[in-house]
């Protein structure tokens, strides 16, 4: 028996759907669970039996429906006892792996239609948990940590998805600038989004790094600051003191969970409403309780 989880989004996308993803794979402990999306999300939760890669071109013919019966796709397919998709309903994806074999498939739009936090979204296809205690995605770190040591590091993310999520370069460079002059170790994080953007000055640079091993720096660091982006849900999930800085999107749905998490919210003002001065009193917050 085989359970097929598949979500091909963005990394904060698939963030949030961890505690979804961990309900069903709880109600369906004899099953081997297979996920169909990004190897690099794979790495980040408790560890699925198989990760078939969505950009794999073995796999193109479920998305085009074209899949053919007989084919070793299908018979793959037609073990499928359950499945779980994060899949818009335009996608073809349920009815291919259905005329295939596939049952107990069960569909979700990946964004929700009302404002509602996005974990409590996905969360609503499952018997409701106790609403005192919110659900938090959790990050599964397997990796050895490094022997260096990120106490001190204040951690700063100056990108997003969205130019219009984005904090005005120029006030995350200030900022970074006012937390080292009080001691903090600065290291910006550079993802594939802005590794052609001229280097961020006053601190190291973390380029590119695999999603594991930045999460594990993460898990270390004395304090991360960013916008809405898939980084900040990282952070937040592995535990590390979260600022986010919100006003392109809606921190009604979108804000991170974690156990330490604090948001500056200027939506619908646009985010070039927070000021540096404001960031920087909720830095020095974190910094003075670590």
């Amino acid at each position: 028996m085989a359970s097929l989880i598949y979500h091909a989004g963005a990394l904060g996308d698939f963030i949030t759907t961890l505690p979804a993803i961990a309900r069903w794979r709880e109600d369906r402990p004899a099953e081997r669970h297979i996920l169909l999306g990004k190897p690099a999300h794979a790495a980040l939760a408790p560890p699925f039996d198989e990760t078939w890669d969505t950009e794999a071109a073995v796999f193109a013919p479920l998305f085009a429906g074209s899949a053919a019966s007989g084919s070793p796709l299908a018979e793959n397919i037609g073990s499928v006892t359950s499945a779980l998709l994060f899949a818009v309903p335009s996608s073809p994806l349920a009815a291919t792996i259905e005329r295939l074999g596939a049952r107990g498939i069960v569909r979700q739009d990946p964004f929700p239609a009302a404002i509602v936090h996005i974990v409590d979204y996905h969360l609503s296809l499952f018997s409701p948990e106790d609403p005192a205690k919110p659900p938090v995605p959790r990050i599964h770190l397997s990796a050895a940590p490094e022997a260096e040591d990120f106490r001190e590091t204040v951690a700063i993310h100056p990108g997003s998805g969205s130019a219009q999520k984005n904090w005005p370069r120029g006030r995350f460079i200030d900022l970074a600038a006012r937390l080292a002059d009080r001691g903090s170790k600065i290291c910006w994080i550079v993802g594939p989004a802005e590794a052609e953007i001229d280097p961020l000055p006053g601190g190291d640079h973390w380029r590119c790094l695999p999603l594991a091993v930045l999460a594990g720096r993460l898990a270390r660091c004395a304090l991360y600051v960013g916008n809405d982006s898939g980084v900040t849900h990282l952070a937040a999930a592995v535990g590390s003191p979260t600022l986010a800085l919100f006003g392109g999107s809606d921190s009604r749905v979108w804000a991170p969970r974690g156990p330490n998490v604090e948001i500056i919210d200027s939506f619908p003002r646009g985010v070039e409403a927070i000021e540096t001065r404001d960031v920087l009193r909720v830095c020095l917050n974190f910094l003075k309780e670590k």
